[in-house]
């Protein structure tokens, strides 16, 4: 009984020592935009491969004379694993709009106005608030 405790004890402070930990500085806009446009290349490249797998699937399927022959097998292969990986694309491209939502920077910026005041143009500036969403 000692010993299982005394084992126990031990885990604990294995398990946090390889605990994760929080970074000392927060993420920068360019890190997230980064992260992002990251994320959407890696989306782009799943769907894409997930539709190139499939349609060799189908085009070979299609040119097989013999059904009962192997390499139908793995035309079928294809064609099931295809639109798996095209799904797989699905949370990249959430997670890059996430990102680039985080990155999104919100301003105070004064636009020039044109006032009318008596008979001419004033051009004068007014406060407004800009929500900048670079990709």
């Amino acid at each position: 009984m000692k010993k299982t405790f005394i084992f126990l004890i031990l885990l604990l402070f294995i398990i946090k020592g390889f605990s994760q930990t929080t970074p000392s500085t927060p993420f920068s806009k360019e890190d997230y935009l980064e992260k992002s446009k990251t994320q959407k290349t890696t989306g782009w490249i799943f769907l894409s491969a997930g539709l190139a797998i499939t349609t060799v699937g189908i085009i070979g399927f299609a040119n097989t004379d013999d059904i009962y022959d192997n390499s139908t097998d793995t035309y079928g292969a294809l064609i099931l694993t295809g639109p798996l990986i095209a799904l797989g694309s699905i949370p990249f491209f959430i997670s890059s709009g996430s990102n680039a939502r985080k990155a999104a920077t919100l301003s105070l910026n004064y636009q020039p106005i044109h006032i009318p005041n008596q008979g001419s143009l004033v051009q004068s500036s007014q406060p407004s608030l800009s929500v900048t969403i670079t990709f």
